[in-house]
């Protein structure tokens, strides 16, 4: 049995309905169709919803019937691969933009989320694909995600013939953490704000009641280390109260160690500040260098009154 599709042709006043065979009862068709909509809807429905395709304008609804996009779904979709080229796929291709909105417009790959600012159809996630254009003249990719607030909260950008920046925003626009390549190989890492903290080998960066910028479980390895510190030359004020050498004496054999200077087991249990150890070590620099000065006054002394 045959399967036929019915069109209706009226003469002037004379009823005749002709019937066409478009597919056989297997479901295949007898020749090439084409279906000219001229201006009219088509419409297929089923009990969960519609396929429909917008006789004017040519655009398709999945469970819509106001597409407003070549293809425009309300549901879900699955796929094995996707691919969005933009609308400027040649590397070499260059455009005249009027501005950064119409260049922003025509230059979006995705745009994913919530719908932030309907001019420009910023939504909370983007990619854009800038050509070679009279505003940006060697092109660049752009990615972001905005908050619901319209802030940025991350952005990569990299100049197709030069530098690249990606920056950790706060809600107020103040940069968390950047990195930047002037595109001269000079690469800088950013983290601006005062209580920050990185650890490494560790998830803690307390020791105590002290909080450390920097807290590596591990070796740390440079060619230099710089420290801003308090420094040990208050031993050279006169008010200075040097020990004498017999009180050094006494506190060695009572404690096993110099004045001011840690204990072995304080500094295997605790650890040390590098610039405050270095003072201290420079302080008793200071007083052996004073108790020097003394005795060799003292040998002086001594000589001439050998002599």
């Amino acid at each position: 049995m045959k399967i036929f599709f019915i069109a209706a042709m009226f003469a002037a006043g004379s009823g005749i309905i002709t019937a066409q065979t478009i597919y056989t009862s297997n479901g295949v068709l007898t020749s090439n169709r084409n279906v000219s909509l001229s201006g009219r809807n088509l419409d297929f429905q089923s009990t969960f919803g519609h396929l429909f395709i917008n006789g004017t304008t040519g655009y398709i609804g999945v469970n819509n019937t106001t597409p407003t996009e070549t293809l425009d779904v309300i549901g879900n979709l699955k796929a094995n691969i996707s691919i969005f080229q933009g609308n400027f796929p040649s590397a070499s291709q260059y455009e005249t933009f009027a501005s950064s909105d119409e260049m922003n417009n025509k230059s979006r790959v995705i745009a994913g989320g919530a719908l932030l600012n309907p001019t420009t159809g910023a939504r909370t996630f983007g990619f854009y694909d800038y050509p070679k254009s009279n505003l940006l003249p060697n092109g660049a990719v752009f990615m972001t995600v905005q908050d619901r607030n319209y802030r940025s909260r991350y952005r990569f950008w990299a100049d197709n013939a030069g530098g690249s920046y990606m920056n950790l925003y706060d809600s107020t626009q103040q940069v968390n953490f950047g990195v930047t390549d002037d595109g001269s190989s000079n690469i800088t890492v950013v983290m601006p704000k005062v209580n920050t903290y990185m650890c490494i080998g560790t998830t803690s960066y307390t020791d105590g009641t002290d909080n450390y910028s920097l807290s590596v479980n591990g070796n740390v390895r440079a060619n230099r280390v710089k420290v801003y510190t308090t420094w040990a030359d208050y031993v050279f004020e006169e008010d200075y109260a040097l020990p004498t050498l017999e009180q050094v004496e006494q506190h060695i054999e009572e404690k096993g160690h110099l004045i001011d200077i840690p204990s072995a087991k304080e500094v295997e249990e605790n650890g040390i500040e590098l610039g405050e150890m270095n003072k201290l070590l420079l302080q008793k620099i200071e007083e052996l260098t004073l108790y020097t000065i003394e005795l060799n006054k003292q040998v002086q002394e001594l000589k001439a009154e050998i002599n």
